[in-house]
């Protein structure tokens, strides 16, 4: 951790390097000695304007709100540029073919927009490469590499315990169309399939996919979901969290029943775990990731030129 801090404060000596444009435009801001020039400045407004919620401010936000979260966004714009200089770091070909696909489609869709707002193309260029910055940053704080056999145990050990995978079958008690509820005896009988499906399932997949078709039923493929996911009823994780492996729950909620098969996710092999990898490290340091950056950027100065 002190080792990073120290690399973050290193990155304020460059911060001249993280706004500077060839073409010189209208000063914005002046952050720390490096220039914001309108456009940043104006894209950053117009953003938290579109979506005040997302930045903790009210649906009809007041004027000095607004250009405080803008403000904000720009620091942050600003550390992510001098923090991947000082870690001498560099984009991948894919990352940047993600850029310029990412920059090209939002062009394809808001240049009228983005005109109206004074936002030019290349603008678009500098704030997605900067966002694609900080992917790369965490990863060269934080992913030690699959070699690392101590950080490789403690990301399976948080797969493992803040994940679940299964099969399930969920019915609904409505009708076809959606709208007409079921009948009493036709919810009984759904229950009565469910809990047959449970008795007469044996400890692998093929059986519960089989007995499920054999009651009219499409099990579905393995879901892999993270504790506190949104889309499902609450409690829903929990009850399968304390499932033994490939046995078969009916959890039933007022408007809804599941027959779930719990898999045993390190069963399901290392390709699996191997597709979660980056997610889970980021799971695991987003927050001391923030909580760094954030004492960071709280050293910068702003001076307000034409904002």
């Amino acid at each position: 951790m002190r080792k990073i801090i120290a690399l973050l404060a290193a990155a304020a000596i460059l911060l001249p390097l993280g706004g500077c444009s060839v073409k010189k435009e209208k000063t914005a801001l002046v952050i720390s000695g490096t220039d914001i020039g309108m456009e940043i400045y104006d894209y950053y407004y117009d953003l938290v304007g579109g979506r005040p919620g997302d930045y903790g401010l009210s649906d009809s936000p007041k004027e000095k709100d607004k250009k405080e979260a803008a403000i904000a966004l720009c620091k942050r714009y600003i550390a992510l540029n001098s923090s991947f200089v000082v870690h001498k770091l560099s984009l991948s070909a894919t990352d940047k073919i993600n850029i310029s696909d990412k920059v090209n489609n939002h062009w394809m869709r808001f240049e009228n927009h983005y005109d109206k707002i004074g936002v030019s193309k290349q603008t678009l260029y500098k704030i997605f490469t900067s966002e694609a910055y900080e992917d790369v940053i965490f990863s060269a704080m934080y992913d030690k590499g699959v070699n690392d056999k101590a950080q490789e145990k403690k990301i399976k050990q948080y797969f493992y315990s803040e994940y679940v995978a299964f099969r399930s079958v969920c019915v609904y008690f409505t009708g076809s169309d959606g709208r007409q509820e079921m009948t009493e005896a036709e919810k009984q009988q759904v229950m009565t399939d469910m809990n047959d499906i449970a008795r007469e399932t044996d400890e692998t997949a093929e059986s519960f996919i089989s007995t499920c078709s054999a009651k009219g039923y499409t099990a579905s493929d393995v879901v892999v979901i993270k504790r506190d996911s949104d889309g499902y009823p609450g409690g829903f994780f929990d009850s399968i969290y304390d499932q033994t492996d490939n046995s078969v729950k009916i959890i039933a909620y007022g408007d809804c029943v599941f027959a779930v098969q719990k898999a045993n996710l390190e069963a399901l092999g290392e390709g699996l775990y191997a597709g979660y990898r980056s997610v889970l490290i980021k799971d695991m340091y987003a927050e001391e990731w923030q909580n760094t950056l954030n004492s960071y950027i709280d050293t910068f100065t702003v001076d307000e030129k034409n904002v």
